[in-house]
């Protein structure tokens, strides 16, 4: 009799914890996602492009949680800029080793057909410097060779110069439109990009003397795939213990025995193959229409 009122009273806390996991991932699968239009933050001064987020505004409005990202974006009267943070370390690994390219669309189209772009990291097939010593050192320079952000020595440039082809510049070089992009780590561990883009660039036709406020644009996040056997971390802090009910019985050797084990977490970032992020070998394109501020 105490047996079963024992295993009655388990099989219940079991089923409430359950529900209660349930209730907690259904409350956060509700949190609202970005609107499909929002506006830029108006900056009386100009940023620091230093692959650093301590001069925005906290929290970063935007998120994309099946990719870890967080994103933000800003002007003044002279530049646009763009942030994007992961602290994921499996999407941090995907940006680094796959490649990210963002592109600005003047007309607020979702496409990268028409648009600018800024290309960095550069993937494998991109990169010059890897190409160069993967055929010099193939035995050094396999695919699925752990890759730093030491490696990434070169970034590139996507239609800012309609009359020129695409131009590879060495990483923290000037380039003649006036392009500035940084990447790093924060002090706890996020990377961080960080680019700025001044405003006539994008419009070279309009008059530098009026304000760019409620001119709309498109933003696009481009984060390549990781190939296949990219040597890629497991786990990557997002999410939580996975949420898990065990019951079990055996028989001892000095008498019968009955046990039941409970273990239960959050575990809501799901993930392929066990990294912590479910896209991580595929393409992720992330658009933002943004309207620019002004005073």
């Amino acid at each position: 009799m105490k047996r079963s009122i024992s295993w009655g009273l388990m099989l219940c806390t079991a089923v409430m914890l359950m529900e209660a996991c349930s209730s907690s991932r259904s409350s956060e699968s509700a949190q609202p996602a970005p609107t499909d239009k929002g506006s830029a933050l108006w900056l009386s001064q100009p940023l620091t492009i230093d692959g650093s987020d301590k001069d925005w505004p906290a929290p970063l409005r935007y998120i994309v949680k099946e990719e870890n990202v967080h994103y933000d974006f800003a002007n003044d009267g002279q530049n646009l800029y763009i942030l994007v943070a992961t602290s994921n370390k499996a999407e941090q690994q995907k940006i680094i080793q796959g490649g990210m390219s963002v592109w600005v669309n003047t007309k607020a189209d979702k496409s990268n057909g028409d648009a600018v772009g800024i290309g960095y990291p550069l993937d494998a097939h991109s990169d010059p410097d890897h190409n160069l010593m993967a055929a010099a050192q193939p035995q050094r320079y396999q695919s699925n060779k752990p890759v730093t952000l030491d490696d990434k020595k070169f970034y590139r440039l996507y239609g800012f110069d309609k009359d020129s082809t695409i131009q590879n510049y060495t990483y923290g070089d000037s380039n003649s439109v006036g392009v500035v992009m940084r990447l790093d780590y924060n002090n706890a561990g996020a990377l961080i990009y960080e680019a700025a883009i001044p405003l006539k660039t994008l419009y070279p036709q309009y008059n530098t003397s009026s304000s760019y406020a409620s001119r709309s644009i498109a933003v696009g996040i481009f984060i390549e795939g990781l190939p296949p056997n990219a040597n890629a971390p497991r786990g990557g802090g997002s999410g939580g213990s996975p949420v898990s009910v065990g019951m079990g019985m055996g028989m001892g050797g000095f008498g019968s025995g009955v046990g039941m084990g409970l273990g239960f977490g959050s575990g809501f970032g799901g993930g392929r193959r066990n990294n912590g992020s479910p896209n991580l070998y595929s393409e992720a394109q992330i658009w933002q229409v943004v309207q620019l501020a002004g005073r």
